[in-house]
């Protein structure tokens, strides 16, 4: 998929400019955005990716700005400081050390202008990761059988599990945070006399009025489990 999104935005952004390692950077960010193929279109000419993108941009031409103007003072010194002949040793050392502190200067110039887009553009990728690690973590955890019936408590830990890891910086990853919020499910449902370590039994089918059994919400649940092939549409 990262491969089409590459070609999405190369092809919608071309006229920026963007090089190969900036493009991947963007695709990687896109990926996060999309589940299908499909969306992937929409995703590159949303207004998000599009703010990004010519922001980039913007902070590339700082870049390839502060790099000419480095070079040109350079240059402006070499045509005022006309290197030595090589019999002068002493003049020589001078203007190579002269040099060097220019390419430092270049050096500094360069990583000054670049160093604002490596931030947002990692800024971007954090937030990227928390939305992916919460999707991941809250599909695994209200996934399961004792959530599906005691969603208030399940709710209840998924708030407080999401409280938890905003305090720390959100630095869990999806894995831990399902963890985290089961366990304060574990804790709630107990009060319940609910023991989650054992094997969930769902509730016996009930009957309507006419005494028919209602496996609607059974089928439901293996179906979802995989234990049932799904109906056909």
């Amino acid at each position: 998929m990262k491969k089409r999104i590459k070609e999405a935005l190369s092809a919608e952004y071309k006229g920026l400019g963007l090089g190969d390692k900036t493009i991947d950077r963007l695709a990687d960010y896109v990926q996060g955005l999309v589940e299908k193929e499909e969306d992937i279109d929409t995703a590159v000419k949303g207004d998000a990716v599009k703010l990004l993108a010519t922001s980039i941009q913007g902070e590339i031409a700082g870049i390839k700005r502060a790099k000419e103007a480095a070079e040109t003072a350079l240059a402006d010194y070499k045509a005022k400081h006309p290197e030595k002949t090589e019999n002068n040793e002493d003049d020589g050392n001078d203007d190579n050390e002269q040099r060097l502190d220019w390419a430092e200067t270049l050096k500094a110039a360069i990583a000054e202008a670049v160093n604002p887009l490596t931030e947002k553009i990692s800024a971007l990728e954090k937030l990227n990761s928390t939305k992916a690690a919460l999707a991941g973590a809250r599909e695994s955890f209200f996934g399961g059988d004792y959530a599906k019936k005691y969603k208030d408590e399940a709710e209840d830990a998924w708030d407080r599990a999401v409280e938890m890891n905003e305090a720390t910086g959100n630095k869990m990853n999806a894995d831990e945070l399902a963890a985290k919020a089961t366990g304060y499910f574990n804790k709630l449902v107990s009060r319940k006399g609910v023991d989650t370590s054992k094997p969930f039994k769902a509730d016996p089918p009930q009957e309507d009025e006419e005494g028919t059994v209602d496996w609607s919400s059974e089928k439901k649940r293996l179906q979802d489990e995989g234990r049932l092939p799904k109906d056909q549409q």
